[in-house]
């Protein structure tokens, strides 16, 4: 009989890339160890029929507890994160004092409706919606060992940390055209400005405790940070000449700071503005063909380190996985997860647009902003 726990953990330690018990597993190769321990489990049809309630239960209780810990892992700066039981709803606490008026909540629903939820006078509650997918499996492909679960379920679990993170984005995405977002925590506009992209830092530095932000975007918004230290002042005719050529107000044409010279050879993009550092938000595609993103390539957030985290994510329930056979006899196996994402505040972090990577048609993503007319400067 299979040693559930044992092989859960293993789940774990493969997908972060440690190492599980030697006495219990001695292959060094973790994947390779988890594909075994799953083929012993499913090696045919008839064994993952005997055996894949043993198997859904192992992936149930490995999901569970890998996807809070990532998400927290890669957000954990400006969002909380917290576990219910299926059914509860997770309570904030809200911030009370001279800054309780300037606190306001907004909650995006899958269909990009707002959500509703009970709000009291110092907390606020906040339920899941499942989110999931499926991993199709041919029957004849299984039979003949060309297909692997343990394949399709690491693939499932990767879907579903795509669903979560794509949950956080249509929340901060709804953001940028809230009515309550003060004008200076925002800039929309097409390619990148140094100057205004310091502004919104020294707006949301304002409200950290330690005075640093911390910059989110996607590679593609990294990729067109461009210049940011301003050449020499020029005077007399070079200025007439420089003016003319309509370069930067009196001064040389803008060139990169020598930090960024070195982090450009080293990592080809930047990875600082100015002292704060760059978070790139992992970039991946809907499929193979490699044409439509998942994240949305056109925005950066900016977020004050140590204040009230803006975000807010719930886990309600454990992971759930199913299979469904069709009349073909292959199969699907299912997973969802109940989860939920509010955004607490407008006033303390800030957003920049830029408009260059936001066309559909030459930057299609899956997750598109829907910009309010009266804030496109293109209209």
């Amino acid at each position: 009989m299979a040693d559930i726990k044992a092989i859960k953990d293993l789940v774990v330690h493969s997908f972060y890339g440690t190492s599980p018990d030697p006495t219990k597993f001695s292959n060094k190769d973790v994947k390779a160890t988890l594909s075994e321990e799953i083929h012993k489990l499913a090696n045919d049809y008839n064994s993952y029929r005997r055996n894949k309630l043993d198997l859904f239960e192992i992936m149930q209780e490995a999901y569970t507890e890998i996807l809070p810990k990532q998400v927290e892992q890669f957000i954990g700066s400006f969002a909380e994160v917290k576990t219910v039981p299926l059914n509860q709803k997770a309570v904030f606490v809200i911030n009370t004092g001279r800054r309780r008026a300037k606190q306001f909540i907004t909650a995006v629903a899958l269909s990009g409706v707002y959500e509703s939820f009970r709000l009291d006078k110092n907390t606020f509650e906040l339920g899941g919606r499942a989110i999931g997918g499926a991993a199709y499996i041919d029957f004849e492909r299984y039979l003949c060992g060309d297909e692997d679960i343990a394949e399709s379920t690491n693939l499932l679990l990767e879907g579903l940390q795509e669903a979560v993170y794509g949950e956080i984005q249509r929340a901060l995405l709804a953001a940028v055209n809230a009515d309550n977002r003060p004008a200076k925590n925002k800039y929309i506009g097409a390619g990148f400005d140094a100057d205004a992209m310091a502004s919104l830092c020294a707006v949301a530095s304002a409200y950290s405790a330690s005075g640093s932000v911390v910059i989110y975007a996607t590679p593609e918004f990294v990729a067109e940070m461009g210049p940011d230290a301003i050449g020499m002042p020029v005077y007399g005719n070079a200025l007439q000449g420089a003016m003319a050529a309509g370069q930067y107000g009196g001064y040389a044409t803008p060139v990169y700071n020598p930090r960024n010279i070195e982090e450009i050879a080293a990592y080809g993009r930047i990875r600082t503005f100015r002292g704060n550092p760059i978070v790139e938000i992992p970039q991946s595609y809907t499929d193979e063909t490699n044409e439509v993103t998942i994240a949305n390539p056109s925005t950066a957030y900016i977020f004050p380190v140590g204040d009230t985290k803006p975000v807010k994510v719930v886990f309600e329930g454990n992971t759930q996985l199913d299979d469904w056979q069709h009349r073909d006899r292959s199969f699907e196996i299912e997973v969802y997860q109940r989860v939920g994402v509010a955004i607490l505040t407008n006033y303390n972090w800030c957003v920049y647009v830029n408009l260059n990577l936001a066309d559909p048609k030459k930057y299609p993503t899956k997750y598109e902003l829907q910009l309010d007319p009266s804030l496109d400067p293109r209209i």
